[in-house]
């Protein structure tokens, strides 16, 4: 009895040690987000990790050991063991990949395996191309070496055989006391509520806490309990919540500054793939990346407090179309029964006269975009299958043949149109083969030259669109469709990490206008009223959507990542993360009371979010 509980108990050790090997190779992968924290706080993320490792070392270890036990019974157990090592040799590999899958998907999405991600599952194509930003042969080498190294070790410390003859009382009570001490390390102990991820969430730094996630215990969290038909985020009464959210989105009076010369121009919307203000040295940034962008800004109509949604391109085109920001942890692209229930910018447009157009060189079907575009109204649609394409990154063709694109085909729209331009270039993993402006050889630098390159062909496009007959009467709107870590290696929860351009431009702004800057706090979400005002047309539809112009409207940027929110106003930058429970950065130290209330705010903002998309397909 004694060799088999020293079994055990070395299979138990086995999975710690492996799992310590993984939150390591984590740490040094990410260690770029280390820089300011002290030796002994990352300690305490495998301190804080160890519960949750224990909890998932009893899940893998559940269906080994009972055949161990089984194979106590038998004298010809020859199978039964070949079957455990089977088995483990299975688990080992499956632990490994998952966390080379999170320690990969971390340093580009600033989160471990989740729901959203998981859901790129049914694109595999576009789910390689977006994780194509981590190096491929260094994690495949990395897996390599693991599996190799885990298996030699495994094979050494773990060898069942035949124990001779055991009581069956022995084996009885031996069983009871392991099954009860698996069970309970898999719920994280004794304890009235079961392990979940907030016991391992401790630092305000990101990093450390998702080093203490177990990925194993995270992915199969994943698996075993589908996305909730109830609100997580429900912190008040629905009617206070509801309340909070209406009065923050309420106006005094409206009084809108009109800043164009007539009532219905053309508009072109171009939407920019994965622009950070930190590009622009008018928003804040150090490098000259987008010269020409910061030179239109100068011209035009900044907003230089403007705030992404989300982070992902579907997010950031259903917050400017339908005024719907993105949620944590789920994708309202991905269900068309409920996006199709949402107020429309396209559509208020075509049934005000407009014909809507979109320009796109990419895959249309990824995340049901196709659908979106039809749903909003878009009657011609070029994408990459319906255009003579000449040139392209996995994710599209580069932005000059899509300004071209543009240039020759907006002949033929009927005005006044709307057209919505989707770059593509800038997009992870930055491989396009484009001019090295910034030529140290690492991902910043690579950004910043596709950046620089979509910056280039604006300048192009801007120089040649001034001579089309149409461009008199055309308002542009430029925005990112999110942000990005870079240029400056943002963190996923950070308020810069979400800070993008607005530039509104063209010769139907009024002259008074052009070269101004406001500095009202706004978001993607925000776009259909401030549009839609300027032509007057109502837009009451979208309750969210806040008009910048009208000098009393309310101000503030909101923005969510993997399981939180963030919240900017002029006095305040608060970020929440919901697995701690608690508010990780304020940017000023004011009162309390002023914090508690726009807390508050945040949170009842997210409750009512999460519950508008649970009932919007009602």
């Amino acid at each position: 009895m004694k060799k088999i509980i020293i079994l055990v108990l070395k299979l138990l050790l086995f999975w710690l040690v492996l799992f310590a090997l993984q939150h390591t190779v984590f740490l040094i992968y990410n260690s770029s987000e280390l820089k300011n924290i002290g030796f002994g706080q990352i300690m305490l993320s495998y301190f804080y990790g160890l519960r949750m490792d224990l909890s998932a070392s009893a899940y893998l270890m559940v269906l080994p050991l009972v055949l161990l036990i089984i194979s106590l019974f038998i004298t010809r157990n020859g199978g039964i063991i070949k079957s455990i090592h089977v088995i483990n040799i299975f688990l080992i590999l499956a632990c490994l990949l998952i966390a080379i899958c999170d320690t990969g998907l971390y340093s580009i999405w600033g989160t471990k395996i989740n729901r959203k991600a998981m859901s790129y599952v049914v694109y595999p194509k576009e789910a390689f191309m977006a994780a194509a930003a981590v190096p491929y042969w260094l994690f495949t080498g990395i897996f390599i070496a693991e599996g190799i190294l885990s298996i030699f070790v495994y094979k050494r410390v773990f060898r069942p055989g035949f124990f001779g003859k055991i009581k069956t009382i022995h084996i009885s009570i031996f069983t009871f006391v392991l099954l009860l001490l698996l069970v309970s390390s898999m719920r994280g102990g004794f304890q009235k509520y079961a392990m979940s991820k907030r016991n391992v969430y401790f630092s305000t730094h990101a990093v450390l806490n998702n080093s203490a996630l177990n990925g194993f215990w995270n992915f199969m969290e994943i698996i075993v309990n589908p996305e909730s038909k109830k609100n997580p985020y429900a912190y008040y009464s629905t009617d206070t919540a509801q309340d909070i959210v209406r009065k923050m989105n309420a106006a005094k009076s409206d009084s809108t500054e009109m800043i164009l010369t007539t009532s219905r121009p053309n508009i072109v919307l171009i939407l920019m793939e994965s622009v950070s203000a930190e590009n622009l040295l008018s928003l804040g940034g150090t490098e000259e990346i987008m010269p020409a962008l910061d030179s239109l800004s100068k011209k035009g109509l900044l907003f230089n407090n403007f705030y992404a949604n989300g982070f992902r391109t579907e997010q950031g085109i259903i917050s400017v179309l339908s005024s719907f920001p993105a949620q944590p942890q789920t994708s309202i692209m991905r269900n068309i029964n409920k996006f199709e229930h949402l107020p429309n910018l396209g559509r208020i447009l075509g049934d005000s006269g407009y014909s809507e157009n979109y320009y796109y060189s990419g895959n249309l079907e990824f995340a049901n975009m196709d659908a979106f575009a039809k749903v909003s109204g878009f009657t011609h649609i070029l994408d990459k299958d319906n255009y003579n394409w000449k040139r392209s990154t996995d994710w599209g063709a580069y932005d000059e043949e899509l300004f071209a694109c543009h240039l020759k085909e907006a002949e033929k729209d009927k005005q006044p149109f709307f057209d919505l331009i989707m770059t593509a270039t800038n997009h992870e993993p930055f491989d396009a083969d484009v001019k090295k402006v910034f030529k140290e050889n690492k991902a910043s630098d690579n950004y910043k030259n596709t950046a620089h390159y979509t910056d280039h062909c604006l300048s192009e496009y801007f120089n040649k669109v001034k001579l089309k007959s149409w461009y008199n009467n055309t308002l542009f709107v430029l925005v990112s469709d999110h942000a990005h870590s870079f240029p400056m290696e943002r963190g996923a929860n950070e308020a810069e990490r979400h800070h993008i351009p607005l530039v509104f431009y063209g010769n139907v702004i009024k002259p008074e206008y052009r070269g101004t800057v406001i500095s009202k706090y706004g978001s993607q979400i925000d776009l259909p009223a401030m549009i839609l005002s300027q032509l007057g047309i109502p837009y009451k539809q979208f309750q969210r959507s806040k008009n910048l112009f009208n000098k009393f409207s309310p101000e503030f940027g909101y923005y969510t990542f993997d399981n939180g929110f963030g919240i900017v106003t002029a006095e305040q930058t608060l970020v929440y993360d919901q697995d701690m429970g608690q508010v990780v950065f304020r940017k000023n130290k004011q009162s309390v009371a002023d914090d508690d209330k726009l807390l508050l705010q945040g949170k009842a903002y997210l409750q009512i979010l999460f519950e508008d998309y649970l009932h919007l397909n009602d």
